[in-house]
């Protein structure tokens, strides 16, 4: 599975233009997102609180 990852720090930031650029590059490397994350939260908090730390531990070493 190939995950889409986006985090803006405030709600007054939008995430559309991080999931343009992911989709344009995804497409060019014929790379299909399948399932997409988006949060707000502060890069300095802490992974287990964040939905990134999560995805993390989904995640197996030499897998797409």
């Amino acid at each position: 599975m190939i995950y889409g990852y986006i985090r803006v720090s405030s709600d007054k930031q939008t995430t559309e233009n991080q999931h343009f650029e992911i989709v344009n590059y995804s497409k060019a490397k014929e790379l299909p997102i399948g399932e997409w994350i988006e949060e707000t939260i502060s890069a300095t908090k802490k992974l287990s609180d964040r939905k990134f730390g999560g995805l993390l531990e989904k995640m197996q070493k030499g897998t797409l």
